[in-house]
């Protein structure tokens, strides 16, 4: 571990919560279930998740179906809902690990960077998104060239959103700074593409179906652009310091559940939405939208400095600084080391 991360210890900061979801993945776990019973200590794991975010659906499928327990884990799981307040609980010690999507990740620890003890301990998922792109109201469908100085552009303020927003504008060749950008939170957003008061959103996953039901059309895909998301496991640096074997059986519990997930895609989508209330095809369309994969990969890190890159230059944090000084790999290390490609 990076000897940056012990000289840092931790506020709070941005929220921001990317709300769309994930897929394949492939396990190097067993599959032999070792009996609860069985005399076999569990150890305990504090895990703070948020509300309709991957690590719920893991943790709650990979629960009930004894992985975690197959791997030596009691989970406590407690549920929050914003991104912010998972992190808050790891923070204030309440909670031994969450999950934070890119752009809050980045934000939090730019606008903590001399006070912070946080570190990434592994990849949720950090791909290319596999659906929607950029929506546009019926009448720029062919003619994007159209958008520049039209009625806007919609973002969700304080999200990943401001940043694909951003990359939607570059890639059209259109200047930022005489673009209208319409900030609101994510039921704003669509009550003002209904009322047709915007022009264009980059939207993925049921977030984009929700668009089409308006009449907004699909103008150019998130392949097309290479459009990509992360989401990123954390704790403090003490923690994954002394306890990297069980945060390494975690990542192994929760690649199998993830494997589960996959394999068995309908029964858990009406699982969940009898557990969570959860509409069975918005679950999947969400699920779907992503890859998902245990592990500490260079991709993973330069996606995040990309952004880190991006979000110094609009002005989101004061210093510059390298993401990968906020890795620990140990757990990685210990669970899949052939998925550690990071490289520092």
């Amino acid at each position: 571990m990076n000897t940056k991360i012990l000289k840092k210890l931790i506020p709070l900061t941005i929220s921001s919560a990317l709300t769309l979801s994930l897929v394949t993945g492939c396990s190097a776990a067993s599959t032999e279930k070792t009996s609860p019973d069985s005399g076999n200590d569990l150890q305990t794991l504090r895990v703070a998740v948020m509300t309709g975010q991957p690590d719920q659906y893991t943790t709650f499928i990979g629960t009930e179906e004894g992985i975690f327990e197959k791997y030596g884990i009691k989970l406590e799981i407690t549920e929050y809902v914003a991104g912010i307040n998972t992190i808050d609980a790891v923070v204030n010690g309440t909670a031994d690990t969450g999950e934070m999507a890119d752009y809050a990740l980045v934000n939090r620890i730019g606008n903590t960077l001399h006070d912070t003890n946080l570190v990434i301990f592994s990849e949720l998922y950090a791909s290319e998104i596999l659906t929607g792109g950029l929506y546009v109201a019926p009448e720029f469908e062919n003619n994007l060239a159209a958008l520049d100085g039209s009625k806007g552009f919609i973002s969700m303020v304080g999200t990943v959103s401001d940043y694909y927003t951003s990359v939607a504008i570059e890639k059209l060749g259109l200047d930022e700074t005489k673009q209208n950008i319409i900030n609101a939170d994510y039921s704003t957003t669509l009550a003002i593409a209904q009322k047709n008061d915007a022009s264009a959103v980059v939207a993925f996953g049921t977030s984009g179906s929700k668009y089409e039901e308006f009449g907004w059309k699909l103008a150019v895909s998130s392949s097309d652009w290479g459009l990509k998301t992360g989401s990123y496991l954390l704790t403090t640096s003490e923690f994954g310091k002394n306890n990297s074997e069980l945060l390494g059986n975690y990542l192994k519990a929760t690649q199998e559940s993830i494997d589960y997930i996959n394999a068995n895609l309908d029964s858990v989508a009406s699982r969940v939405a009898a557990r969570y209330g959860v509409v069975e095809e918005n679950f999947k369309n969400d699920w779907t939208s992503r890859t998902y994969g245990i592990g500490t990969t260079k991709d993973g890190a330069d996606y995040l400095n990309t952004i880190e890159k991006w979000a110094f230059e609009h002005g989101k944090f004061p210093e510059d600084y390298s993401v990968t000084d906020f890795y620990d790999t140990s757990a990685i290390d210990a669970a899949f080391p052939d998925r550690n490609t990071l490289t520092k």
